[in-house]
């Protein structure tokens, strides 16, 4: 461009594979591939399409996706695709490198933002305590100090090791130590490990460290920018960290206060807030390089004191997560990858560097192992601690990146470690998930059900919650249940709230945290009536409240955890489908399908169909209430009678109990099993003198018999209880198994859920514990196979 010629003339270098100029004009006037912006386009879409199909590919094993992506770099770079010269200079130029950089460095900000505001609740992390604290210590002294005295050693003995690649072998030592809270929790994310107590420790103590980790970076670029004089440099440093600071606290936070009382609820955030934020971010990232602070130190904290969740936070997850993760950071992650030579390194310098790196990692396994036993954890969750403390991820690399740039490490150096990255993180991963998985095969050897409970002993039930809607169905229930004195009834209450926004799900205990945050807000109307209904009880029924904000495909370890710590005998799920709107929840369902899987005691799925008539009819004194079972025989039908055994007691409860038989003797004798007969047999004998309770037998010939019988039940009843599994073989099944369009409820609940019978009837579907029993069937693997279906139609 020269004088008043505005035009852009796009300058071109033959025989150079490096870039001058940024917009093609078309293939039929220059090559497209001399011009950086249609060279970027491909390598946005190479690098993106390879790293979706390698974490693909990789994810049945529970690899991450950030060591996916360096993979994918790997098979990029001069370590497998680039070793074609031809291919190399077409698509990945030596030109290009630097607007690949920019590009990445871009996405680097956005996703360091995005963990600072996907932080919910750091206050409620670091609760945890000495233990948190003691780990953080601990994983960061031990490998530091086995890698140093390690390198120490091999500098003293060995002749190979000289001045250099000691000062490297230092520096990685300490880099190796710092565990980082990003990729912990993006580790635990991705395993969807959470809500669990080595979770919480991994969290807790890592958030700690992550600070640190920060401040480390931050100080290291800082003071090589500064002046020579070290306590000028201190000055200026801390000047420097402290503007930032201030401009986040007094300036950036009230603005965001601001925008938040002026979004009404359950609106949307105005473009305009978006924006600001999206600029915001810049802002800090360049101030931060200008001030030769790490460009990452502003845009980290501002995202940390973004509330997390609705309204803000939410949103600027939605709209940042998906394209920076899979658009973005894959150049960043190929970037890191390509960079890597393994034909170029050296045997001597790869033993020294990954020996102190296998020590470090040593170290922090320990340094979170040996406490981790101290505080009485299992084994299994030591071990999985330390396995949790060695993952890594972005921010990792890019302190690699960092170094490496301010030639602190030397490039081989910087290879192996990256190399190093990928090894270790990619190897706990899978490691990881399998201790996980034989841990929650939880113990099954002691009959944790109703049918199996001593007469006159408290009940433990977990009522499981999402909608408000399901407290009222969920009361009902209990008070059919007949709490006494002498049976009490010890409730533990979960309020399942969907994570939106947040990286790390919680776990609240209402009777700890009266008051904690807005995750709790919606939750307080649930738990006030249950803490009425317990207040009209005391003596016969106990309430504990919890809140969990988790992802739909973990909450039902949060479940069953929290049922195996609390001796839970009985599970109550609410159906996954609103009947009053016909809305269905497919997240409900498939936790609902996850619970009936691994659920450590028996399971109640309980379906509201509008009986109720509201809170006033919940919690007045009943002049009558009707219960029907319904009795094919199995295990879940012997739950089903035993949990209405209990609720016969209730002055105010009718109980019909309607059992099908076989018109066919010789089958029935076949069919039958012996425990079913001992089962109604000895209900038959403790109910004798009930005037309440009405034994009934139907003999049918096949399934069109059963449904003639169900039929014929009419509006009779409040409630209708039946088990969930049955012999799909049976003549009375067989005929109906068309109707099992969902394995939430079985054959004979489908019929009642897709059907109007029995009314306006709440109806509860049971299974009781899924473990094996003599005389009886395990129904778990038909189960595995119906969930491993796409059931639209339920």
């Amino acid at each position: 461009m020269a004088g008043k010629n505005t035009t852009y003339q796009p300058v071109i270098t033959e025989g150079c594979d490096f870039i001058h100029s940024a917009i093609s004009f078309g293939i039929f006037s220059h090559n497209p591939l001399k011009f950086s912006f249609p060279v970027l386009e491909i390598q946005l879409f190479i690098a993106s399409f390879t790293a979706i199909i390698i974490s693909v590919l990789l994810k049945p094993l529970g690899i991450p996706t950030t060591v996916s992506q360096i993979f994918a770099g790997i098979i990029l770079g001069p370590s497998c695709l680039s070793r074609f010269k031809g291919l190399r200079k077409m698509i990945f130029p030596r030109g290009s490198f630097l607007t690949l950089e920019v590009y990445a460095s871009l996405g680097l900000v956005y996703q360091t933002f995005l963990t600072g505001v996907q932080m919910n609740h750091p206050r409620m992390i670091l609760k945890a305590g000495r233990k948190a604290i003691l780990i953080c210590v601990l994983v960061f002294v031990i490998p530091s100090t086995l890698s140093i005295a390690c390198a120490t050693l091999m500098s003293s003995t060995t002749k190979h090791v000289d001045t250099k690649l000691y000062r490297n072998l230092i520096i990685v030592g300490l880099v190796e130590s710092i565990p980082a809270f990003p990729a912990i929790a993006g580790h635990l994310s991705e395993l969807n490990i959470f809500n669990t107590e080595f979770s919480h420790l991994a969290l807790s103590s890592s958030l700690i460290s992550g600070i640190l980790y920060f401040s480390i970076m931050t100080i290291v670029v800082a003071f090589d920018g500064v002046v020579d004089h070290f306590l000028l440099s201190i000055i200026i440093v801390t000047g420097c960290i402290s503007l930032v600071m201030m401009i986040i606290i007094f300036i950036l936070r009230p603005a965001l206060k601001w925008m938040i009382k002026q979004i009404p609820d359950e609106k949307a955030v105005k473009e305009a807030y978006f924006c600001f934020v999206v600029v915001a971010v810049m802002m800090l990232a360049c101030l931060s390089s200008f001030l030769s602070l790490d460009i990452l130190f502003g845009p980290f904290f501002f995202g940390v004191i973004i509330p997390p969740g609705p309204p803000l936070g939410t949103t600027l997850v939605d709209r940042l997560q998906f394209l920076n993760t899979w658009m973005i950071m894959p150049i960043f992650c190929v970037q890191n990858g390509m960079m890597m030579d393994i034909f170029r390194f050296d045997l001597r310098t790869v033993l020294h560097v990954g020996l102190i790196v296998l020590l470090s990692c040593t170290g922090k396994f320990l340094g979170a192992f040996l406490p981790a036993l101290y505080y009485n954890m299992s084994y299994k969750d030591a071990i999985l601690l330390g396995l949790t403390m060695n993952a890594q991820g972005f921010l990792d690399l890019s302190f690699f990146q960092v170094l490496h740039g301010l030639k602190i490490i030397d490039r081989v150096t910087f290879q192996i470690m990256v190399m190093s990255s990928v090894i270790t993180t990619g190897a706990s991963a899978p490691l990881m998930r399998y201790l996980y998985k034989s841990s929650m095969n939880y113990n099954l050897h002691s009959k944790r059900t109703i049918q199996h409970s001593e007469p006159n002993t408290e009940l433990r039930i977990l009522a499981c919650i999402h909608h408000e809607q399901n407290a009222l169905s969920m009361i009902h229930l209990l008070k059919a249940t007949n709490p006494t004195k002498f049976s009490p009834i010890n409730l533990s209450i979960i309020h399942f709230v969907e994570i939106v926004g947040h990286e790390t799900p919680i776990l609240i205990s209402h009777k700890v945290h009266r008051k904690f945050s807005s995750a709790t807000t919606a939750s307080q109307s649930i738990m006030n009536v249950f803490r009425y209904y317990e207040q009209n009880n005391q003596g016969r029924v106990s309430v504990q409240p919890y809140t969990v904000v988790s992802a739909y495909a973990s909450m039902h370890t949060d479940a069953c955890k929290l049922a195996l710590s609390k001796l839970i005998s009985l599970i109550i799920l609410p159906f996954h489908r609103q009947l009053a709107t016909g809305t269905v929840n497919g997240g409900i369902r498939a936790m609902n399908r996850n619970v009936l899987q691994n659920a450590p005691c028996s399971v109640g799925i309980l379906i509201d169909r509008g009986v109720l008539g509201g809170i006033k009819f919940v919690l007045e004194n009943w002049s009558s209430y009707h219960v029907a079972v319904i009795f094919l025989g199995g295990p879940d039908d012997r739950e089903a009678l035993a949990y209405v055994e209990r609720m016969s007691e209730h002055p105010n409860v009718e109980v019909t109990v309607i059992r099908f038989l076989m018109s066919s003797n010789e089958y029935s004798k076949i069919m039958e099993s012996s425990l079913d007969d001992e089962t109604v047999s000895e209900f038959n004998l403790k109910t004798e003198y009930n005037d309440r309770v009405t034994y009934i037998e139907e003999e049918v010939n096949d399934g069109l018999g059963v449904i003639n019988v169900i039929d014929a039940m009419g509006n009779k009843y409040e409630m209708i209880i039946l088990g969930r599994r049955h012999d799909d073989n049976s003549p009375l099944i067989l005929e109906l198994t068309d109707w099992d369009k969902c394995s939430e409820l079985g054959t004979i609940g489908d019929i009642f859920e897709t059907s109007n019978y029995g009314g306006n009837a709440t109806i509860l579907v049971m299974q009781q514990q899924a473990k094996e029993t003599a005389g009886s069937r395990d129904f778990s693997q038909d189960d595995k196979k119906k969930t491993k279906s796409d059931m639209t139609m339920c």
